[in-house]
């Protein structure tokens, strides 16, 4: 039996969850090495220039990293920056286009459950 105190609730008798059941949600929450990669990479897209550059590059095929800046109204700087974040985390790739570096987004399945996740947001 888990060790746990009982909240009253209404009508004066304790709220509690049966053990079986807490042992089952227990186990639930745990993560596999898998969804660990993954809210490890949700975590380093709470950054809002990541973010916004990983949702611009969804809506292309390639993009320079100057139409990157000017659409999101940064540096181009801050752009490269956080690109490169996005590259070492395996999401960017990117490539020369004559005088320019453009980035698209690697076919991976981290992308594809990152996208299904964001997809309500989209």
């Amino acid at each position: 039996m888990f060790n746990r105190s009982y909240i009253d609730g209404h009508k004066d008798h304790p709220h509690y969850i049966a053990d079986s059941t807490i042992a089952s949600l227990k186990k639930n929450v745990s993560f596999t090495s898998e969804e660990e990669e993954i809210v490890n990479t949700i975590r380093s897209l709470s950054d809002p220039t990541k973010l916004k550059i990983f949702l611009v590059l969804h809506k292309v095929d390639e993009i320079a990293v100057t139409d990157i800046a000017i659409i999101l109204n940064l540096s181009q700087s801050a752009v490269s920056h956080a690109l490169s974040d996005l590259k070492k985390l395996g999401l960017v790739t990117s490539q020369r286009c004559g005088q320019l570096t453009c980035y698209s987004l690697v076919e991976s399945k981290t992308k594809d459950k990152l996208f299904s996740f964001f997809s309500k947001f989209l």
